[in-house]
């Protein structure tokens, strides 16, 4: 799988760029701020329908302007294919696969396969519990499809529920009380189905992570998911014997929205007891295992998007980034070559114009 080429109009700082990419090597270089990870963006876009800098679409659409537009030609095995992305000001933004319109984003999910890596990812292993499920729903999302609309119906479940709760709180209303048990059915279906696709996930990214972790650390990598609830029963029993508490607290306080794994390097808690460099190790195996996954999964190797990960990974990390990557598609960005490009091409970025090195 490759991206062919880009178009954009009044996306970020871009007023408008056409780019061609090269299959293998794509660098984006130039100094801070000129727009090398808006490109980076937009091609993550393409993949999830969302950004991974901003929740709010209107952010994208350059200042001064009512819309952005953004179409991307890739080719899968199969074929040459046409994404195109319409985002307006306080709409819902248009989105087309091979000409035709879509309703739903799930549509989208899974006929672009990218895996990010980012310096704000490196503190996947030392950040809070949001960091880890956030990489375990975008990972599941694009490897299963069927688990972004179960993650979808489940969170639309669990705002109903909250909304409910918070009303009962100034409220002696028997009939809202029974119908929060209505919501606790849904909430654990959706719950219990999630946990199962999760539960999976984690054995199998465990196997391929800690195989590419001692390739390239000699030092045993352990993954650790264990849900609060592993059947039906028992998590319904927990929202029926809590609810007084939820009522005080105004909120849902069990269920996979607080799921959370542990990372374990050399049988240590690695967010307690693990160096930088080791947490940048492991941050960098699980990255590289979910590409695997992919690559298992379809039959093709994800585009690797790399924001400036390079200057972030010491020399022998880089190494062996560098070595896992020459036959896929891969776009860096940086502030400098220093020795990335052995082919491929280069976009020099500079004040939102992206030109090709010639």
């Amino acid at each position: 799988m490759y991206i062919k080429s880009l178009r954009l109009q009044n996306f970020r700082n871009y007023v408008e760029q056409e780019l061609f990419f090269d299959p293998t090597t794509n660098v984006f270089c130039g100094g801070n701020a000129q727009g090398k990870t808006n490109l980076l963006e937009v091609l993550y876009l393409f993949s999830m329908g969302k950004s991974f800098r901003t929740q709010q679409d209107a952010e994208l659409i350059r200042f001064g302007t009512d819309f952005t537009r953004a179409e991307l030609v890739f080719c899968d095995r199969n074929r040459e294919q046409t994404l195109e992305i319409i985002i307006l000001r306080d709409r819902k933004k248009q989105i087309k696969i091979n000409g035709l319109s879509i309703s739903k984003l799930s549509e989208l999910i899974g006929n672009l396969h990218v895996v990010l890596f980012y310096p704000e990812e490196l503190g996947l292993v030392k950040d809070g519990p949001y960091a880890r499920r956030r990489f375990m729903d975008v990972a599941l999302s694009q490897l299963r499809p069927a688990y972004y609309h179960v993650l979808g119906q489940y969170h639309r479940t669990l705002e109903q529920r909250n909304k409910l709760i918070k009303k009962i709180r100034f409220s002696e209303s028997e009939a809202m009380r029974d119908t929060v048990f209505v919501w606790n059915e849904k909430l654990v279906d959706y719950g219990i189905e999630l946990i199962a696709y999760r539960t999976a996930f984690m054995e199998e990214l465990q196997a391929l992570a800690q195989k590419t972790h001692y390739e390239a650390s000699k030092e045993e990598l352990t993954l650790s998911y264990r849900p609060r609830f592993s059947d039906r029963q028992s998590f319904l029993d927990k929202l029926e014997s809590s609810f007084s508490r939820e009522v005080e607290q105004g909120c849902t306080l069990y269920g996979p929205h607080r799921d959370d794994f542990e990372i374990f390097i050399n049988g240590k808690d690695a967010k307690s007891f693990a160096s930088q460099g080791q947490q940048r190790s492991a941050v960098l195996s699980l990255k590289l295992a979910q590409a695997d996954l992919l690559f298992k999964e379809y039959g093709e190797y994800p585009v690797l998007l790399l924001d400036d990960i390079m200057s972030e990974l010491d020399k022998e990390r880089r190494a062996y980034l560098a070595g896992r990557i020459p036959d896929k598609q891969v776009f860096i960005t940086c502030t400098d070559l220093d020795g990335l490009l052995e082919r491929g091409k280069v976009f020099t970025v500079t004040n939102g114009c992206a030109t090709e090195n010639k």
